[in-house]
């Protein structure tokens, strides 16, 4: 890693954490949306900042015998242990090679993996556009050169909470196949 590389990942870190550290908004403030920036096969999505309890990068997955789809294994984050799923699986574009990066959910126990970070970014509400294409996804914005469609971590977390029940009552998981985003928490 080069130092100018280092510095740059530092920088963002530092974005990260200082976003955790600032009061919430108040409803007249909700039109600004705080983005993380990711990779998924090569192409850019966002993640909405309050959807993340952390972010970290990628160690190894303790592995884990389930037939869940898009389950890598378990992940520890800040002494809890999290199953850690595919993102890429789980929006439907098949299996992640090179995951480099755990996303921690804040409304379930829960870590996904993804291949890539470029950056955080707060957006004013004319940077989050309603998109209609094939695939469904809802919500874009706009960000870092990229229209990145935006994941909805509330219908991710439905459906990995769904195949988890089937599971434990013995019948087969559905496949992993969800909608890539919807409005979410960036929609509320």
């Amino acid at each position: 890693m080069t130092q100018a590389s280092r510095e740059l990942l530092a920088e963002w870190r530092d974005a990260f954490d200082r976003s955790f550290g600032e009061p919430r908004r108040h409803a007249d403030e909700e039109a600004v949306l705080d983005v993380l920036g990711i990779r998924i096969a090569g192409a850019p999505f966002a993640l909405n900042l309050a959807d993340l309890a952390g972010l970290t990068p990628a160690m190894p997955a303790a592995p884990y015998p389930a037939a869940a789809p898009g389950l890598l294994g378990l992940a520890g984050h800040q002494g809890q242990v999290l199953p850690l799923y595919d993102l890429q699986a789980l929006i439907g574009r098949g299996h992640a090679t090179d995951v480099r990066w755990w996303a921690i959910a804040r409304a379930a126990p829960l870590a996904l993996g993804f291949e890539g970070f470029d950056g955080q970014w707060r957006l004013a509400a004319g940077d989050r556009l309603q998109q209609n294409d094939a695939a469904g996804t809802g919500w874009a914005v706009r960000c870092g050169g990229a229209l990145r469609p935006l994941i909805e971590f509330d219908g991710l977390i439905a459906a990995v909470s769904a195949n988890a029940s089937m599971e434990a009552a013995g019948r087969s998981p559905a496949p992993a196949n969800t909608t890539t985003t919807g409005a979410g928490a960036a929609g509320r």
